[in-house]
């Protein structure tokens, strides 16, 4: 008798861990844990982001441990990312701490990603990914058609797919925003295809609209609460973002978004000058009247070895003053917030030899900036 309640007493930790866990999470693999840790963001963390190579597998789960008791502010916040696909946009994190799960659609990559939204410090430890015990994802043949469309369409059109993703509307996704948006390339877009459902909170009356700059594409896309791909023809529209919002006060989840482009023409947005000089007329991103956090510039680099970018950026649009600029090479942070002056200046940043598929020029903070006038060289 003494036996079998020694016994109870050395499973019942084991047993309450799988009671907290759900089922589906457990079959799906083991959880590998990472000695990683770091504090991030604010004035008093020497860290920009935390970054944890990932196994070669698809993730089920990310689970961590995180606080916000670092300094006199309580708002820290972080975007959970593996690579460039954003997992979670926006996660306020507990000043004294809590345990965070954050599911995953069996996504796989190199690295996991851990950057602060706020400027407030985070610290994280205890980090540990789910994969799973399948090589390959369920829908790894889409992906690969996906792949196959793009590589075959980089110049000539075809279907790009982007990272943007997340949960908007409704009381449940309030703090997301109401929207997404997409920066577009500089070529006609001719369809248009992502998933949605809308199996967050209680309702179920998801309804989406989606629009090309000013231009109504679908207004009241009925969004099944299961979930399904939805697909819309475009009439060779271009634009300079794609917006996805809400049409009702209504929770809907979106991700898998694509873009099909039609052949591309030479434009002064996007043009070659030689060998070494790639010139972009640039936009205006972020904010309210720029398209928001989501909102970007990308520029083809066809992973040539960037010597320099040079820009011209102000902060004169709407009534805040807060612009910063995050400057990458594909997930090669150049800049991480560069402070734009609302009287406006020209900037030049060292590309480090660094090379990628995109040069990404997006805002690191909620603030409209008028970027123009982009010059980047590459190395011999």
């Amino acid at each position: 008798m003494r036996r079998l309640a020694l016994l109870a007493l050395a499973l019942f930790p084991t047993l309450l861990a799988a009671q907290r866990e759900p089922s589906d999470l457990r079959n799906r693999g083991e959880w590998v844990t990472y000695t990683d840790a770091a504090c991030i963001g604010g004035g008093r963390c020497p860290e920009k982001r935390l970054r944890i190579q990932l196994q070669d597998k698809p993730v089920v789960a990310i689970r961590f441990r995180a606080h916000d008791d670092i300094g006199e502010q309580a708002g820290g916040v972080l975007r959970v990312k593996i690579d460039t696909n954003t997992i979670r946009p926006y996660m306020d994190i507990a000043r004294k701490g809590e345990l965070y799960t954050v599911d995953v659609d069996e996504l796989t990559g190199q690295y996991l990603i851990f950057e602060p939204v706020a400027k407030d410090e985070v610290d994280i430890q205890d980090v540990a990914v789910l994969y799973s015990r399948d090589v390959r994802r369920r829908d790894d043949d889409y992906r690969d058609r996906l792949d196959r469309d793009r590589d075959r369409g980089r110049d000539r059109g075809g279907w790009r797919r982007y990272s943007e993703q997340g949960c908007i509307g409704g009381s449940e996704c309030k703090k997301n925003g109401t929207r997404i948006t997409v920066a577009l390339e500089d070529a006609p877009v001719l369809g248009i295809r992502f998933y949605a459902h809308d199996s967050v909170g209680t309702r179920a009356d998801g309804k989406l609209t989606v629009r090309i700059d000013d231009t109504s594409v679908a207004s009241y896309v009925d969004v099944a609460r299961d979930g399904k791909r939805h697909e819309l023809d475009v009439d060779n529209l271009r634009g300079s973002r794609l917006t996805i919002s809400t049409a009702n006060d209504d929770e809907v989840e979106i991700r898998d978004i694509e873009v099909l482009y039609g052949a591309r023409r030479s434009s002064s947005s996007g043009n070659y000058r030689g060998d070494r000089e790639l010139r972009h007329e640039g936009a205006c991103i972020g904010g309210d009247e720029c398209g928001g956090r989501r909102a970007r510039i990308r520029i083809p680099l066809r992973d040539r070895a960037v010597a320099s970018i040079r820009l011209y950026a102000r902060d004169d649009i709407g009534t805040r003053a807060g612009g910063e600029l995050r400057i990458r090479i594909d997930d090669q942070i150049l800049e991480y917030a560069l402070d734009i002056p609302r009287d406006g200046r020209t900037f030049t940043i060292d590309g480090e030899g660094k090379s990628g598929e995109f040069l990404f020029i997006e805002p690191a903070e909620d603030d409209e900036v008028q970027v123009k006038d982009i010059r980047i060289t590459f190395e011999d």
